[in-house]
């Protein structure tokens, strides 16, 4: 994956310096830069902004919620049996409890 996207980069940044210097050459003879050029290196900038910058974060947020999604079902498959396992201890030792005080109320009585 890192590199497509350094050769991505490469290109765009080889592209980027190709039409700075096309833009010097036409603006030394002194005729203006078309509009279509200009609308060209707006959009192509604001690709390379967004393949710079937004893109590695997006990704970047995606991975992280997988791995944490990874890590809460990892963890839920590990705690679901000690769980389970405590509920029935708890339980059993409140039985118990009860039982010892039924013992000792029947055995006050008698």
């Amino acid at each position: 994956m890192k590199i497509p996207v350094a050769t991505l980069l490469f290109l765009l940044a080889a592209g980027r310096l190709g039409a700075a210097l096309v833009r010097r050459d036409v603006a030394s003879e002194g005729s203006e830069p078309a509009a279509s050029e200009d609308f060209l290196t707006r959009q192509f900038q604001s690709f390379s902004d967004f393949v710079t910058r937004d893109l590695p974060q997006k990704l970047r947020a995606e991975e992280l919620r997988s791995q944490a999604e990874q890590y809460l079902d990892r963890a839920n498959k590990q705690l679901e049996p000690l769980a389970r396992e405590l509920q029935n201890n708890v339980l059993g030792f409140f039985s118990s409890l009860l039982r010892l005080g039924k013992d000792e109320g029947q055995g006050d009585s008698a």
